[in-house]
């Protein structure tokens, strides 16, 4: 039975930062003292889903039936489903970067201390805080283009009159229930973003790179491991938002395809450039690996190639190394992951993208 860390409670302010240290997601789940994936299902289906919306339902209807039903509607479900899943990967992508450490420390001259050093910003609060309002607006501005075009009504509606009490209970934890709601949405986004930064950083640092002959990937896949992860958990996250729109009822207006449709492109686009963008400095640094070895090794193949067929028993043990060598270093990779995982991702991509141009196409022409 394996064994998870626990984290930090009573820390300072220093010691929560870092890569060891949780996010203001993580905080908010583990202050409710459960098992991290109960805390999130609790959180994202009960707490700010299911009652968010029956409390809602009710104190318009005033109506059992319609306020079940609409709490347990398939798109209030997979909202909720997004909202879990959005607590919970924040988690998994800190964990599997604090799990690439103990293998990509020893690659960095000061090892632990500097892999903290590089990551440092991952939990940091005031940033993610900017990251939640800067989500919280691009999501609200997406959503009220149709308002804003005056094809639409505006999303949010607030009673100006004397409502019940319950109304008024309703209003102030529907809007509790978004800020949460968002927290969870903006840590996916800003968790990526932050740890993508950092493997950047990662890639200008004074690596000691393992040999060729031990490692083609020179000691760095760990790090393409853990960037696919990232990737896929983004991508996820994008797929399971793309969901909550597909089940969402009506027929939405041109304004509204370019606005969440236009918000999600940005989120697609956004992810591949994280992806991409923050390795081509190791990508470059094993290019130059490759070819520095493949001109040491060029003196050596020279004679081989040039010289005639006889060759003595120590020429052929010299032959039999050469060749390996070069095999070794043909193998050399260029990029720190493997090519056929590239081609998964890539697929993951392509449907996502696949479908969200197919939801455009069909909701533009009312297919």
């Amino acid at each position: 039975m394996s064994t998870t860390p626990r984290e930090p409670s009573g820390a300072s302010t220093e010691d929560l930062r870092g890569p060891d240290g949780p996010t203001l997601a993580e905080r908010f789940v583990l202050a409710f003292r459960l098992p991290y994936p109960v805390g999130c299902l609790l959180v994202g289906f009960f707490l700010f889903g299911v009652l968010d919306v029956a409390l809602s339902a009710y104190a318009e209807t005033a109506d059992l039936a319609p306020t079940v039903a609409r709490a347990l509607a398939p798109v209030s479900l997979l909202t909720d489903l997004l909202v879990a899943y959005s607590f919970y990967a924040p988690r998994y992508m800190r964990r599997r970067l604090v799990e690439t450490g103990r293998a990509l420390s020893n690659l960095l001259p000061d090892r632990d201390a500097e892999f903290h050093r590089i990551f440092a910003g991952v939990a940091a609060p005031r940033p993610q805080v900017v990251a939640w309002i800067l989500f919280l607006v691009a999501l609200l501005a997406a959503v009220s283009v149709p308002a804003i075009a005056g094809t639409g009504p505006s999303p949010f509606v607030f009673n100006a009159g004397a409502g019940t009490a319950l109304e008024f209970v309703a209003g102030v934890f529907g809007i509790v229930s978004l800020a949460v709601a968002t927290l969870a949405l903006s840590s996916v986004v800003w968790t990526f973003w932050s740890i993508s930064l950092g493997i950047h950083r990662f890639g200008q640092a004074p690596l000691a790179l393992r040999p060729y002959y031990e490692d083609p990937f020179l000691g760095l896949k760990p790090l393409g491991a853990l960037s696919l992860s990232l990737a896929f958990s983004y991508f996820g996250f994008i797929g399971l938002f793309l969901l909550v729109l597909s089940a969402s009822p009506g027929t939405p207006t041109t304004a509204d395809v370019v606005g969440v449709g236009g918000f999600l492109s940005g989120l697609v686009v956004l992810g591949l450039v994280l992806f991409f963008l923050p390795l081509r400095g190791l990508h470059r640094r094993m290019v130059d690996e490759k070819r520095q070895e493949m001109t040491r090794l060029r003196p050596k193949l020279s004679p081989i190639y040039e010289g005639g067929s006889d060759h003595g028993p120590q020429d052929v043990a010299h032959l039999i190394r050469v060749d390996m060598m070069d095999r070794k270093v043909a193998a050399m990779a260029i990029w720190p992951y493997d090519v056929g995982i590239l081609g998964r991702l890539s697929a993951i991509t392509l449907s996502v993208t696949a479908i969200l141009i197919s939801r455009i196409i069909a909701l533009v022409f009312h297919i």
